[in-house]
Order: C-alpha cells, then sequence, then structure tokens
C-alpha cells in the first residue's frame, strides 16, 4: 500500500516510507575487515567450526576433519582476489576435501566452492547431506529479517520482493522446484539485523536448498555480526539432494557460496552485490565488460525476406539498435514446441541459411541473435536416435548415463501434453508450481544428458559450428522443461544426487568451451524466462528475456522492481513499439538493455502516406537515443522509492545513482487509475551541500537543488497523463577550481 497524503484536487504523494539517510556504497575498511577476518577465522585449519560440513558413513564432517591431514596454501589471484585452498585428506578411504575460496580486495566478500575426490582405489563409503554453507552467526536482533525475491513464476508475481522475520526455533526452507535455480525463488538472500548483515548468494544451476534458523547455539561455535549477543542465526545452503559414493578417481563439486558482509542500511547490501558482480562476475566478450544492447525481437517463423526488410529500415533509419534476434521456430518440420532435436533449418523460409542475416547485420556494425534449446528433445526428430546410445562411464555410474535421460513414471500434473495446458486457473497457486517444475512439453521428451562428455563434446562441437556457419553473436539457450525429475529417475540408490552434478557441471562446460573458441560471443540464458538465474550462470550469460509473463506495462514495472535488487543485468523480453505516445510502455521495460519493435510491425493496418515512414524512423530514432542518453545509470545503485505494488492506482518510482560521478535519474510511473497528478520522492546517496542540475526528460529547461534538497525536501514529479511515465535526471554541478 502507498503512503499517501490526500491535499486538494491536484493532491502530491509524499513518499517517505525509506529513510532520507544518504547512503554511501563504496566498502568501508571496516567492512572489508570484516570479510578478511572471516575467512581467516573459519577457513583456516585451527577453525573451530568450518563454514561447511557433510556426513561421510556414519560420521559427521565436524568430528571426522579433526582426524585427518590438512594442508593450507593460498595464492594472489590480481591485485584485488586471492585464492586460499584448504584440502582435508582420509588417510583410511583416500577421500580429499577441498575448499577453494577467493577473498576480495575491493569488496567486503568471499566466495567458495567445495571440491570431494576419491584418490582412493575403492568406492567411497557414503557422502550425504552435503552443505557448502553451514555456519551459525550470532546476531544483534533477536528476530532478523530476511529478504529475497520470488523467482520467474511465470505470472505479475515474479522476483516479487519477500521480506520475512526469522521467528526463534521457525525454520525457513526455501529451494526453487523442478531443478532450474530460479523458477519459484531468486538464490539471493539479504539477512538484515539491526544495521548490519549479510547478503548471501548461491551458485547452482539445479535444484539448490536453503535453510534459515534463529536459535540459542553455544556462541563459540558461532562466526559473528557482534559477539556480545546470545540468539544465532543459522544458515544452510547446498544441493537439496545428497546420499551417493565416489568411485576411484571420481570427483565432484557443490554449489558456489558467497557471503557479502556491509554496515549501515540494508539496500547498501544489495547495491556492493550489484556492484560486485559488475566487477567480478560480468560477462566479457572481447576481453571488454558486457553492456547490453538495444534489441530488434523477431519471430524465427518468418521469412528471411521480412527479416532483411526489417533490417535494412533499422539501416535506411540510422537506428541505434544494435542486435537482431530471431526466435523460435526456424528450424524443423512443424511448430517449435515439438521439434527440438530437428535442427534442420526450415529451407522454405531461409533458401540462402542465415548468412545473408548475418552478413548484412555485419557490415552495418550490428550483432546477429539466435534461439536454440538443445536439452529438450522430442519424438520422431533425429537427436531421438541418441536414445540408444549409452557411452557408459565407470565415473559415471548412473542408470541414465548415456545420451538421453528418460522421465520414468514422474508426475502426471507436471505433464503438460496429457492436459494441453494446466488445469487449474492461472491465479490458482497450483498453476505456478506446475508451470514451473513442468518436465515435459510433449509426450515423450527426453532430456540431453550434457552430463555425459561424450553426448556434451557432440553438442558443443553442433553449437560451436553453428555459431560460425550463422554467423552468430548471441547464442540464445532455451531450456522449457524441469530437468529435476530425469535427474532423479537415472540416479541409482546410492548414487543420489550425482546425474545433477554432472549435467550442472557439463552446463558450465558447455557455456565456458563456447566462450573460449568463440571469444565474441555472448549467452542469453532461457528457462521458460529467468529460471536460470543464480551466482554461477550470471558469470557466463544474461537473461534478455526474464520472464514468459511480459503481459503488460505494469507486469514489466513489477519485475524489474524486484529483480533489480539482484541482478543488475537482465532485460524484460517485451519489445515496446517505438512510436509517438508509447513512452509509457518504452519507459516500462527499460533496463540494462532495451527490447524493441518497428513501428509498422504494430500498425500494419495504418493507411501509410507520403513521409510516414521517414516520421515514423525519426520519432524512433528520438525515442531510441533518449534511452541510450540514460542507459548507463541502470549499471548503477539501486534505490526504490515507492513500496511495491502491483496495483492499477498507484505511482512506482525508482532511482539509480552514480556517485562517483555525481549523476543519475528518477523513473516514475503514474498508473492508470492513480487519481494523484504529483509525487513527492525523498532521492538517496546524495551529497547533502553538493548542487545538482535536475532536468525533466519532457520538459524544456532545468532547475538547480542541492542534495540536501533532494534527499530532505525530495522531488516533485509531475505526471498529467494516465498512465504516463517521467524520467528525472540530475548532475552534480563541478565546482571551479582556484
Amino acid at each position: 500500500m502507498m503512503c499517501f497524503g490526500l491535499a486538494a484536487l491536484l493532491a502530491i504523494i509524499a513518499i517517505s516510507c525509506l529513510s532520507k539517510k544518504a547512503w554511501a556504497v563504496k566498502p568501508t575498511s571496516e567492512e572489508i575487515a570484516m570479510a578478511k577476518n572471516w575467512i581467516m577465522d573459519n577457513l583456516a585449519p585451527e577453525a573451530p567450526v568450518l563454514p561447511f560440513s557433510f556426513k561421510y558413513g556414519d560420521h559427521f564432517s565436524a568430528d571426522l576433519l579433526k582426524t585427518w591431514k590438512v594442508e593450507q596454501r593460498q595464492q594472489k589471484l590480481d591485485e584485488n582476489r586471492t585464492e586460499h585452498i584448504l584440502t582435508f585428506t582420509d588417510p583410511n578411504t583416500g577421500l580429499e576435501v577441498r575448499a577453494e575460496a577467493i577473498a576480495y580486495n575491493d569488496f567486503p566478500a568471499v566466495e567458495w566452492v567445495l571440491y570431494f575426490k576419491n584418490t582412493g582405489i575403492s568406492d567411497t563409503p557414503i557422502l550425504e547431506n552435503i552443505l557448502p554453507l553451514d555456519i551459525r552467526m550470532s546476531v544483534s536482533d533477536s528476530k532478523p529479517i530476511l529478504h529475497y525475491s520470488k523467482g520467474a513464476l511465470c505470472c505479475i508475481d515474479d522476483f516479487a520482493p519477500v521480506e520475512r522475520t526469522l521467528e526463534p526455533e521457525v525454520r525457513v526452507h526455501l529451494q526453487p522446484g523442478g531443478g532450474r535455480s530460479s523458477s519459484e525463488v531468486m538464490p539471493f538472500f539479504n539477512i538484515e539485523s539491526g544495521s548490519q548483515g549479510v547478503v548471501l548468494g548461491t551458485g547452482w544451476t539445479g535444484e539448490w536448498a536453503a535453510n534459515f534458523l534463529v536459535k540459542k547455539f553455544d556462541q563459540k561455535k558461532a562466526a559473528t555480526f557482534s559477539r556480545d549477543e546470545e540468539n544465532n542465526l543459522q544458515l544452510q545452503a547446498g544441493m537439496a539432494l545428497t546420499h551417493l559414493k565416489l568411485h576411484p578417481a571420481e570427483e565432484i563439486r557443490t554449489p558456489r557460496i558467497l557471503l557479502l558482509f556491509w554496515q549501515g542500511q540494508r539496500i547498501k547490501g544489495n547495491n556492493m552485490l550489484r556492484r560486485f558482480i559488475l566487477a567480478h562476475h560480468r560477462p566479457k566478450p572481447n576481453g571488454k565488460p558486457l553492456t547490453l544492447p538495444i534489441i530488434l525481437g523477431s519471430w524465427g517463423g518468418t521469412a528471411a525476406v521480412d527479416h532483411l526488410k526489417n533490417i535494412q529500415r533499422i539501416i535506411e533509419h540510422d537506428l541505434p539498435i544494435e542486435c537482431y534476434w530471431i526466435d523460435a521456430e526456424w528450424f524443423g518440420q512443424g511448430s517449435w514446441w515439438n521439434q527440438p532435436g530437428n535442427w534442420q533449418v526450415k529451407n522454405d523460409l531461409y533458401p540462402q541459411g542465415f548468412k545473408p542475416i548475418s552478413n548484412l547485420l555485419h557490415q552495418a556494425g550490428r550483432q546477429f541473435l539466435l534461439w536454440f534449446e538443445p536439452q529438450r528433445v522430442c519424438q520422431g526428430t533425429p537427436w531421438y536416435e541418441f536414445k540408444e546410445r549409452a557411452d557408459y562411464s565407470p565415473v559415471y555410474g548412473g542408470v541414465g548415463g548415456g545420451w538421453l535421460l528418460e522421465l520414468g513414471n514422474g508426475e502426471d500434473s507436471y505433464k503438460q501434453w496429457k492436459t494441453g495446458g494446466w488445469p487449474f486457473p492461472h491465479e490458482d497457486s497450483r498453476w505456478i508450481i506446475c508451470e514451473s517444475r513442468r518436465s515435459q512439453m510433449n509426450e515423450g521428451e527426453l532430456l540431453f544428458n550434457i552430463g555425459n562428455s561424450e553426448a556434451r563434446r557432440f553438442l558443443t562441437d553442433f553449437i560451436s559450428a553453428k555459431i560460425d556457419e550463422f554467423g552468430l553473436d548471441w547464442y540464445r539457450e532455451d531450456a522449457n522443461i524441469a530437468p529435476l525429475e530425469y535427474w532423479r529417475h537415472a540416479d541409482k540408490p546410492d548414487r543420489q544426487g550425482i546425474t545433477e552434478i554432472r549435467y550442472v557441471e557439463g552446463l558450465y562446460a558447455l557455456w565456458d568451451e563456447l566462450l573460449q573458441r568463440h571469444p565474441h560471443l555472448m549467452i542469453d540464458n532461457c528457462a521458460s524466462g529467468g529460471r536460470r538465474i543464480d551466482f554461477e550462470s550470471i558469470s557466463r550469460s544474461t537473461a534478455l528475456h526474464r520472464t514468459d509473463w511480459a503481459r503488460d506495462s505494469i507486469h514489466a514495472q513489477c519485475h524489474s522492481y524486484g529483480l533489480f535488487y539482484w541482478a543488475p543485468l537482465h532485460m524484460a523480453g517485451r519489445g515496446a513499439v517505438l512510436k509517438k505516445g508509447n513512452e509509457y510502455e518504452i519507459r516500462s521495460v527499460m533496463t540494462a538493455g532495451l527490447m524493441t519493435q518497428l513501428w509498422e510491425l504494430a500498425d500494419k493496418e495504418t493507411p501509410t502516406r507520403s513521409g510516414h515512414d521517414s516520421e515514423m524512423g525519426q520519432e524512433a530514432r528520438r525515442l531510441l537515443e533518449q534511452y541510450l542518453s540514460i542507459q548507463k545509470f541502470y549499471y548503477g545503485d539501486y534505490y526504490p522509492l515507492t513500496p511495491y505494488s502491483q496495483d492499477n492506482n498507484v505511482w512506482i518510482a525508482w532511482q539509480f545513482d552514480q556517485p562517483e560521478d555525481g549523476e543519475g535519474m528518477v523513473q516514475a510511473f503514474r498508473r492508470e487509475e492513480s487519481v494523484y497528478e504529483s509525487a513527492r520522492f525523498n532521492l538517496k546517496g546524495l551529497e547533502p551541500d553538493a548542487r545538482y542540475i535536475v532536468k525533466n526528460m519532457d520538459v524544456h529547461g532545468s532547475k538547480e537543488m542541492t542534495g540536501g534538497e533532494l534527499m530532505e525536501d525530495g522531488l516533485i514529479v509531475d505526471i498529467l497523463d494516465r498512465p504516463g511515465a517521467v524520467i528525472v535526471t540530475y548532475k552534480k554541478v563541478k565546482q571551479l577550481e582556484y
């Protein structure tokens, strides 16, 4: 609910629900020291309790590791990163447990991953309940607050922010469901305890799980925010299921864990996470940090001649559209959803393949993106014959260790072909569960097993060849079925979790190899929308289509509001039509990149008159240049200025700030049924005594205000249109030096 203050007919909304204090986002030396001290205290041979746990045979790691051989070493990776490696070896069975951690000099962050390797000559005892994160932190609050966002549910709730008070002795358990890492819950969390906290990130593009529990523990066993408190918060994260033995020479890895410490306001933790991701986990095509493009989206079932006309129109009007996107249905012999596994280009649509398209784009300095879904294999396609390829490996050892994984009996409710949809209305929570855990779109579908090394080598070579043959700059990989039931069905009772581990490792190996072979390549990570966004995947890829439910502008605004907290790089996946009067929709889908539609694609019934196309082109160019002038701000610090709301009778707004450059912007949206024509927003993160030039992008002229005025008194924004959207920029006035 918005905080409304009724005045006269032209009411002003005084939106000051959030603190007006200026928040410095740059990490302090104290915060950096917190992270460094944490790694020295917890990832050391003499640490009383290590930050991970597992059960091995009948014994728990807390007891076992004290008796194992231990080695420690560290190496400086670069000026900002130091690697710490701690290795334990069981003298009896030869199991080696290796923790590889990275500490940072420029952020109060530490990340690590565990490796388990059987160096013995026989199978190990059962390894189970492997938790790469299992720590206790004393908290200054008896009821700390857990902040996170929902996943890509395929509804307006996608990425909606969630705030939960952690009640004593009440365990909060979260996992994504279905084996895609952000399908129902995002794998990022901010735990707030008074004026300090920690951000947790889980890097596992599979079925992770996390537990949060406040209770009284032995104080000597707790890491700390404040060592004088008695209440402790237990944080646990890892794969949802591990119960397996390892064969000789076999090695597995765990999810990657990130802890980022902060002091002050909770939003500082989120903004340091955004900065950390951009600094250290951002894709770098050709060695340069990725900036998302302006994209024109088109359907793969469209003839090449029409694509070429679209591209030619972009060139003729000199539109700053940087990438041309061709989606599904360019392949096979029918509709896109039952043809994965037949990757033959439709000759009737593309008689010369894709090279004429990519050549024209590259000659004009633009990029080409093409859709694939290689991991879903449909009946009747050439790849379905791979079902007969077993290629068992002594280290793999799963029941379904071949090229294709079968579903087994599974849950009928997750097989979409049985109902032609789901037997619930979209508003029903059961619809969302079925949609996010969908195991089959068509009867008999199989999962391409990228955990099998031979199958992965084939797939890597196949995709790599298509990148060259088609002239691709972006490889768009979709994944429309949830893999969890396939993984579980393939596991033997004493190898539970191995298929998932090999599959996730295989996904990273596939992407890494493609990026190595094609240094210019960028990967669009789609999974029925943004269902594979996690700490590992974002280092290699970006979600250009974050949701399959980008139905209207309010949906886009809500999705952005929640996802901006955690992921700086993503796009709405909704193409806004480039025409005058459509600013509300265009601005609603603006993120670090922008999806667009050309005017004639949306206005086919509009009579063409002399000069019409030229006028539309000029207007489209104006709108795109306006976006380009503020695009950089989406890579800055994010501050929501209103509460989250799905209602159609409110305003919603946020601010992006770049304090190093002394500039930023406010985006405000007046929804269609709001009666308020003005709103007041208290800005964040500014210098109180500095002076700023403030400008509404739709109005001539500007005004000058101090940072203190903008933060304390607030910025008044007028929007007369219903619905309407305004962008206000500000820039610090440079002081003359004498």
